[in-house]
C-alpha cells in the first residue's frame, strides 16, 4: 500500500522506528497510515463498497466474529459488519456470499459432470467454485446473505444445510444475514427441518433497521473524517503498530 505522503508519523516513508534499543540496530514497523489502508482494502475485498457503509459507534455484533450468528437486519446489517470488519487485521479472511452463490457452486459440480441443470439461474454457473466447500470452507468468517435467489430449485434448502454443516464440522464461524421483509422460516425457499437443526446452535440477533449512523458535518468534515478513520480501526496507534509483523 502507498503510504500517506503527509503522514506526521512516518513522513511518507510508510515505516516507523519501534522500540529503540541502542546499540542494537533499529527496528522498523509499518506505519499506521499503511496499516489503515491495508485493513480498509481487505474489508472492501470481502464486499465491494463495505467501507462506505454508515459508521456506527457500537454494534451488538462487536466481538462476535468467532461466533455463529443468525442476524436479521436488512441493509442495516452492512453498517454493523463494517464496524466489526475494520477492527480485524488486514490478513483476516472475510467472505460475504449469497444463497444464490451457494446453489451456483452446487450446480457447477453437476455441470462439470454433464448433468442436466433445471434451474432458472443456470446462466450464472461458472467454475470459480466447483463445490460447496470451495466456496464456504476457506474464510475466517463466512457471511451468507439470504433473499438473493428467487428462481426455485428443489435442492436449495439442502445446499444451505450442507454449507452450514460444513462450517459447523470445521468449527468455523458463520453469520446468516437474514432480512425482515422475507425472513428465513417456514415457506422460505431455503427453509427445511435440516436447516432448522443446523441453525439451532446459532445466536439470533435482530438489528434495529432504523439505525441512525454517525454522520459527518460539512463544516467539520476534515477533522471528523480523521477521527472516524481512527475510530474505525479501533484502538490506538500503539496497538496498530503492535499488530504488525
Amino acid at each position: 500500500m502507498t503510504p500517506d505522503p503527509d503522514c506526521p508519523e512516518c513522513g511518507g516513508t510508510g515505516m516507523v522506528e519501534s522500540d529503540p534499543n541502542p546499540p542494537h540496530p533499529p527496528r522498523f514497523s509499518r506505519c499506521v497510515c499503511v496499516l489503515r489502508k491495508e485493513v480498509l482494502a481487505n474489508v472492501n475485498r470481502a464486499y465491494p463498497g463495505l467501507v462506505d457503509a454508515p459508521v456506527v459507534r457500537e454494534s451488538p455484533l462487536a466481538g462476535k466474529h468467532t461466533n455463529n450468528l443468525w442476524v436479521t437486519g436488512g441493509n442495516a446489517f452492512l453498517a454493523h459488519l463494517r464496524h466489526v470488519a475494520v477492527r480485524q487485521p488486514a490478513t483476516w479472511f472475510l467472505r460475504v456470499t449469497s444463497d444464490a452463490e451457494l446453489v451456483t457452486s452446487w450446480l457447477s459440480s453437476i455441470a462439470l459432470k454433464g448433468g442436466e441443470i433445471l434451474d432458472g439461474d443456470a446462466y450464472m454457473v461458472s467454475t470459480q467454485f466447483i463445490t460447496i466447500p470451495d466456496l464456504v470452507v476457506p474464510p475466517d468468517l463466512l457471511v451468507i446473505r439470504m433473499g438473493v435467489k428467487v428462481a426455485r430449485n428443489e435442492a436449495s434448502s439442502e445446499v444451505l444445510a450442507e454449507a452450514l454443516n460444513e462450517r459447523l464440522h470445521l468449527n468455523r464461524p458463520t453469520w446468516v444475514w437474514d432480512t425482515p421483509d422475507h425472513p428465513l422460516n417456514s415457506g422460505h425457499l431455503f427453509w427445511s427441518k435440516e436447516v432448522q437443526r443446523s441453525l439451532r446452535s446459532f445466536e439470533e440477533i435482530k438489528l434495529d433497521s432504523t439505525i441512525v449512523p454517525r454522520t459527518v458535518g460539512s463544516a467539520k468534515k476534515s477533522t471528523v473524517t480523521k477521527r472516524r478513520q481512527q475510530d474505525a480501526l479501533g484502538g490506538s496507534r500503539k496497538s496498530l503498530r503492535g499488530s504488525s509483523k
